[in-house]
């Protein structure tokens, strides 16, 4: 849930005594560590749930605060956006029917939280990254007011000098910036827990970070992000590149993100994981009541740790050391980071159980695997899944294998004996593995369904429609709880008949505009325009000045005029466009688009957005959404 009471280092004098506190504590973890004074019996679960929060229109909306409100349940928290909500799950032992006691306890919160938002005229959706995103929606509006957040945002975008950026390239490409750190609000993560025992901590750390790469391959579902078709897992890319404060500058200098998989094996210690972050990463925040922590261990209690937590707080590793202060011992937890929201509970658990049999199944020919294999191994894999999913190539003891076959024919086999070894249920490992097993012998991941029916659905229809649709799609087999192994795709034969999304008048212009345009600069000849008009079979085409300025416009009819002078290469477009261009804003509603082509009785309408050009409206798109000119009159 984070840690609210905080304050940014003010000086160096603030900064000194930060180190101090959390050198302290790592002093008083490594005394624990070496007391025993640490639980180490049954191993207990949990669980933190992501989600978004989507109006009537499906686009993210403003009230998590709101909903939170209406709740009034210590499960429930905010998250840095506005259009994100957090469930945090109560502990279990692991065993026994743990994982159905899970997933009964998650759908209640989620039932309760769906009520809430139903009253709004709202809906929650689980997934990696929420298809209707724009990037209008990152503006600071939708940060949610909370000190920690905008004081964090401030502090890694001060250490950076510069605005976050961020560059993706899959399917298609995405070059962005932004000058806070709300990139990071574009994730929603399912976060499980599993307690460790101290003594075997070291061995199962290694081992969270080997089977990344395969369970990640397993259970992605965030492919699409503002419209483009990127990572299988495109959360994994874009949470690094969110909160990057590297720059170009001492580019021969090897630096790490603050979000990172990690840079070597554990070899001795929990404590060498704080340990590394403290000398990595630069100090953000701090606070003004910090425990004296040897002095609370002399006394015989548990000390809480606060500094060094606060710092670990500030850098993210996928697989993260948790302390747990509570109870008669504190404890050690492994916080797996790296899987997705969705795309139902019934998946997410199936995950979770899926990733808690690996991490209880580790063969004993394996436990000390790290002494001879390469770290970038585990990390190249992690990559690898992020990238292609389920499409990956895993490199394992045995060399490279499928992903599909090393899932189905040895990480299941392998779950199913760490689950019974643990005792529990049978009818649970049954169900939760056969999803796993469903979901990987089928090919359909959250990632795959997401990307087949976007595809499909925008045969049809735009993009931000297709969207949509899909969205509201997904809600609607979340509410069933219906695991995505059985989802239909939209569009084949047997599938069910889709439900279209309209788009309301209010939608703006930069939701349905075309943003792939041909453009032609002032000093192209008329020939060259008369020819890519034909090629494309177009009617209009935007001129644009050599800064990127729109100056005007070319249409069929004015090349159809001059017709005898197409031949003539000294006939330019600025000698023949037409300069009085009306235009519209990307931010205008399609109401006050559709206005502005019937008064003017124009087929096509220019948008630009701060004086560029950024897309093309047209009649065409308009009647493409069941918006004809008659609902503006």
């Amino acid at each position: 849930m984070g840690d609210f009471n905080i304050r940014p280092i003010r000086d160096n004098r603030d900064r000194a005594k930060m180190y101090a506190h959390a050198i302290n504590d790592i002093h008083a973890f490594e005394s624990l560590l070496e007391q025993g004074r640490f639980e180490s019996g049954a191993p207990k679960i949990g669980l933190e749930q992501e989600l978004c929060v989507v109006d009537s229109q499906l686009e993210p909306a403003k009230a998590a605060l709101d909903i939170l409100d209406d709740l009034q349940l210590r499960e429930y928290t905010n998250e840095l956006a506005l259009f994100n909500l957090e469930i945090n799950g109560d502990p279990l032992d692991l065993k026994g029917d743990c994982f159905s006691q899970a997933e009964r306890s998650l759908l209640e919160l989620l039932k309760a939280g769906t009520s809430k938002a139903k009253a709004r005229d709202l809906q929650l959706l689980l997934c990696g990254i929420l298809p209707t995103l724009q990037y209008r929606h990152l503006a600071f509006s939708y940060m949610t007011p909370i000190q920690r957040y905008q004081v964090l945002s401030k502090m890694l975008a001060d250490i950076r000098g510069d605005h976050f950026e961020i560059y993706l390239q899959g399917v298609d490409e995405l070059i962005m910036s932004l000058e806070s750190v709300l990139f990071e609000a574009c994730n929603t993560s399912f976060q499980l827990h599993l307690q460790i025992a101290p003594n075997d901590f070291v061995r199962k750390y290694n081992w969270s970070q080997m089977i990344a790469g395969p369970v990640l391959a397993a259970c992605t579902n965030s492919p699409l992000l503002f419209g483009r078709e990127l990572w299988s897992e495109t959360r994994i890319a874009l949470f690094k590149q969110s909160l990057d404060t590297r720059s170009s500058r001492n580019h021969l200098r090897k630096k790490l993100p603050r979000v990172y998989f990690g840079h070597d094996w554990l070899r001795h210690s929990p404590a060498e994981l704080w340990k590394n972050e403290l000398m990595r990463f630069p100090l953000l925040l701090t606070s003004d009541d910090f425990q004296d922590a040897t002095q609370v261990l002399q006394e015989g209690k548990t000390p809480n740790l606060r500094a060094i937590r606060l710092h670990n707080g500030t850098t993210y590793t996928w697989n993260r050391l948790c302390y747990g202060p509570q109870g008669t011992k504190p404890h050690l937890r492994i916080e797996c980071r790296y899987l997705p929201s969705g795309p139902t509970v019934a998946d997410e658990i199936a995950n979770f159980a899926f990733w808690v049999g690996l991490m209880e199944g580790q063969k004993e020919d394996h436990h000390n695997f790290w002494e001879k294999t390469d770290f970038r191994i585990a990390k190249d894999n992690f990559i690898r899944a992020a990238r292609t999913g389920l499409a990956s190539v895993i490199d394992w003891f045995d060399g490279p294998i499928s992903a599909q076959d090393l899932i189905l024919n040895e990480l299941i086999p392998m779950a199913k004996s760490g689950l019974e070894k643990t005792g529990v249920d049978s009818k649970d490992i049954e169900h939760y593995l056969g999803i796993i097993d469903q979901r990987i012998r089928k090919q359909q991941t959250g990632s795959i369904w997401q990307v087949e029916a976007f595809r499909e659905l925008t045969k049809e229809s735009s993009r931000p429609l297709a969207l949509k649709t899909m969205s509201q799609q997904m809600i609607d087999y979340q509410l069933k709880n219906t695991p995505v192994g059985e989802w239909d795709i939209p569009g084949q034969k047997e599938a069910a008949p889709v439900k279209k999304v309209n788009l309301h008048p209010s939608t703006l212009v930069e939701d349905i505009m075309s943003t792939d345009i041909f453009i032609v600069h002032e000093e192209d000849s008329v020939q060259f325009v008369d020819q890519m008009m034909q090629w494309k079979n177009i009617h209009h085409v935007p001129v644009e000045d050599r800064q990127g300025n729109l100056i005007g416009m070319i249409t069929d009819g004015l090349i159809t005029r001059m017709t005898q002078n197409l031949a003539n290469q000294q006939v330019l477009a600025k000698n023949i466009m037409i300069t009085d261009v009306i235009t519209a804003d990307a931010k205008d509603s399609l109401e006050e688009a559709g206005i502005v082509l019937q008064e003017h009785q124009l087929s096509c309408l220019p948008i630009v957005y701060n004086g560029k050009l950024v897309g093309i409206l047209t009649e065409k798109d308009l009647s493409s959404i069941e918006l004809p000119l008659s609902t503006y009159t």
